[in-house]
């Protein structure tokens, strides 16, 4: 069975704004919606630009989530460490060139971007590229240390002060950039460098006021998250996810007011949780936290490894998420052209597409 789709806000226009728990339009009315990501785009040809962005449009998923950073892992890369300094690339065949593409396609389809700028893990690089190239030691000095924070300010600037060759327009001032991440899936640890004694929620906290509050300076026009996994900070819980384990503290950085969104991830399988009632329970925390704030919450990655499960799985999630008002989600990940990017991606072909994301995607639409 097909389900029929419905037709998404016209959004291009109009920056994404907030009220209470929900993201708006230009019209200040609701916006639900179910999105995807595609870490990917910066480092495909202008074809593979164009047929994502159009077959997500196609498929009701009006917002992606993206990578906007590369310090030279690839042939494209938007920053290159030489000699302990970050030198940008500006060039639009390997450098955020690349970006203007993107965003100029995006305005064409109808779909907002959310852009993360920088990653806790090395792909692509990240953090700990970043830190060791201004000489810091520890993957926690990207939160401490000033010249590492200088450099990662530096780059925001540049960003968002760019101007679209193919537009005409600054980032800044782009309404189809629904939001800003500081960073994806930012933790104490991560896999290269190591970690100091001294890293703590409160520490991270703190960066995020610090980072958000420079973007915000510069740019008044677009939402701000964080891009962290939805870590709670309440110590004596067992789970590593609630007890501050990671260095995160979901509820304080969403109170921050530089923050205008929150975001959570869960992968059930990878952090070796059941697939019944901890995703509930997961997802009506996160409601909870949602609610106390004030401010929408966005469920920007989900997956399961293995396809087979995957038809009963995430139906039972979408339930939980329309049940519990969350504001909009992100499955992880679209793969267009059709090809195994990774365990959790998922092909436009798929025999269950319509399980798997178009018959949830109708339903946040419906919201609106």
């Amino acid at each position: 069975m097909t389900c029929a789709l419905l037709a998404a806000p016209s959004l291009v226009s109009a920056f994404i704004g907030t009220k209470g728990e929900t993201f708006t339009n230009d019209d200040g009315g609701s916006f639900y919606f179910s999105g995807t990501n595609a870490y990917y785009l910066m480092t495909q040809t202008q074809e593979n630009v164009q047929q994502i962005l159009k077959q997500s449009a196609g498929l009701n998923l009006p917002v992606i989530r993206t990578w906007l950073f590369n310090t030279g892992r690839t042939d494209v890369y938007f920053q290159k460490c030489t000699d302990g300094v970050l030198e940008m690339n500006d060039d639009d065949e390997t450098g955020l060139g690349r970006i203007d593409y993107i965003i100029q396609q995006a305005q064409e389809n109808n779909v907002k971007l959310i852009f993360a700028l920088t990653n806790n893990w090395p792909d692509f690089g990240g953090m700990d590229d970043i830190t060791q190239c201004v000489g810091g030691t520890n993957h926690d000095d990207f939160y401490t240390h000033p010249d590492v924070i200088k450099a990662f300010k530096d780059y925001i600037t540049h960003v968002l002060n760019r101007e679209n060759k193919l537009t005409g327009i600054k980032y800044s001032e782009d309404p189809t950039i629904f939001g800003w991440e500081l960073a994806n899936e930012p933790r104490c640890e991560g896999s290269n460098l190591p970690s100091s004694d001294n890293c703590s929620p409160d520490i991270t906290t703190a960066w995020v006021d610090e980072i958000s509050s420079h973007i915000k300076s510069i740019d008044s026009n677009h939402l701000v998250g964080v891009g962290d996994e939805g870590f709670f900070n309440n110590p004596g819980e067992a789970d590593y996810e609630y007890n501050g384990g990671p260095g995160m503290d979901f509820d304080a950085t969403l109170a921050l007011s530089s923050i205008d969104f929150g975001t959570f991830h869960m992968y059930t399988d990878h952090w070796g949780k059941d697939n019944d009632k901890w995703p509930k329970k997961w997802i009506a925390d996160h409601a909870a936290s949602q609610k106390s704030a004030g401010k929408p919450v966005i469920f920007e990655e989900y997956g399961y490894s293995e396809p087979s499960e995957r038809a009963t799985l995430y139906p039972a999630w979408h339930a939980s998420i329309e049940d519990e008002n969350i504001a909009a989600d992100a499955f992880w990940q679209i793969a267009v052209p059709c090809s195994q990017l990774d365990d959790y991606a998922i092909c436009v072909d798929d025999e269950n597409i319509d399980t798997l994301v178009t018959t949830h995607a109708s339903n946040m639409l419906a919201k609106n």
